[in-house]
């Protein structure tokens, strides 16, 4: 008889089963030793009422760590993915805190141990920051693990890709060299801003994510220069998986996909931070077309093969279509606004644009009787080229 027997399904069940349970056992496991660390830690930290390189390596590390754990933790009872990554994220947040008050409580006979909050809040704020920190890193890596920290929805196929771009190469050839002057400007102005908004990028992650649990980074696939593919990045501000039914489709006004924290960041153009890199990459440039979807390019291209001409430069964070138009144009009325742009390039011209964009972003757009559309003097400096 053979040593290796094909299993019934009920074995196979059976040994399913078992496995499961031993991963929680583990699971478990890992996460009481964790909490028995994350004690002594704290611990120690009370009796030497002062923070040092290991201590606080030792905390975030801790909380790190007991995040994944108890995530992987809660998997084994059902529950609901959002909230078994915010319980596992809220609860190692929580445990400095609560050590803080129950080693008191175990000390009830000194209550010197109370006292110390008063007294050094600023060590309890330091415990908590840490912690959260820690927990709030150990949630993004459990989501790293398991979805990846960016959503890839509807890519275009390559065939689609190829079609693009051979129309490109058919009705522009090859694109227009990009001034000197241009490329150090974005470069240095993306590398300024990706640096001093590390705060932002990291509330905005955070808001994202606790909101809707999973990837933070929305992928969004977007005909660049001379008519190639490439990555637009965005906070994400739909709920996950949001195109996964119907596809790429554009947002409409109200739509109920868009989550709450989304409609702020859409609002405030926040949600755009993550283009800075694309900038850095070469990818865009601060002033220059929007980037428009590759599968509907194609469509604007069957009917319009001029359409092409508009990718002859770099796609931007902001344009003049943008700025003088609005959001809902057609593609044709877009297109006349980009030629106006390319005939006009210039590092002066970008700047404009770049003061009407901010203009209409933290101002404009939160007036009540706004209409969409900038003054005409306005678009009279806009228009002042060279």
């Amino acid at each position: 008889m053979a040593r290796n027997q094909a299993h019934t399904p009920e074995e196979q069940a059976d040994g399913y089963v078992w496995q499961q349970v031993a991963r929680l056992v583990i699971s478990w496991a890992v996460v009481l030793i964790l909490f028995g660390l994350d004690w002594v830690g704290v611990r120690n930290t009370l009796s030497k009422g002062m923070f040092g390189p290991g201590e606080i390596a030792a905390l975030f590390g801790l909380s790190f760590t007991l995040t994944i754990a108890l995530e992987r933790g809660l998997a084994f009872f059902g529950l609901d993915h959002k909230w078994r990554h915010r319980l596992a994220f809220l609860s190692t947040a929580a445990l400095m805190p609560f050590f803080w008050v129950l080693q008191s409580s175990f000390d009830f006979i000194q209550f010197s141990r109370l006292a110390q909050v008063g007294k050094n809040p600023g060590l309890f704020l330091m415990v908590l920051a840490l912690s959260a920190a820690g927990a709030f890193m150990g949630a993004i890596f459990a989501t790293w693990m398991q979805e990846g920290l960016w959503e890839n929805n509807s890519p275009p196929a390559k065939t689609i890709q190829t079609e693009v771009y051979q129309r490109h190469l058919e009705g522009i050839g090859l694109p227009l060299r990009e001034p000197f002057t241009k490329r150090c400007f974005d470069l240095c102005l993306a590398c300024f801003g990706l640096i001093f908004s590390i705060p932002v990028w990291l509330l905005c992650a955070f808001l994202v994510w606790f909101e809707d649990p999973g990837p933070l980074l929305f992928v969004k696939n977007s005909v660049g220069k001379g008519g190639r593919n490439f990555h637009q990045f965005k906070f994400r501000t739909m709920v996950r998986g949001a195109e996964d039914a119907t596809g790429p489709i554009l947002a409409q006004h109200g739509d109920e996909r868009v989550l709450f924290v989304g409609r702020i960041l859409r609002r405030t153009a926040l949600d755009e931070l993550p283009q800075l890199i694309n900038i850095i990459m070469g990818e865009m440039s601060f002033v220059g077309p929007r980037p428009q979807r590759t599968v509907l390019v194609l469509g604007y291209l069957q009917a319009m093969p001029e359409y092409a001409q508009r990718h002859r430069v770099l796609p931007g964070l902001a344009g003049l279509a943008q700025v003088a138009g609005g959001y809902y144009l057609t593609p044709r009325q877009k297109l006349r606004f980009d030629r106006v742009y390319i005939d006009h390039i210039s590092l002066g011209f970008d700047i404009k644009l770049l003061i009407l964009a901010f203009l209409i972003t933290f101002w404009y757009r939160w007036q009540k009787d706004w209409n969409g559309r900038l003054p005409r003097r306005l678009l009279r400096l806009g228009s002042a080229v060279k």
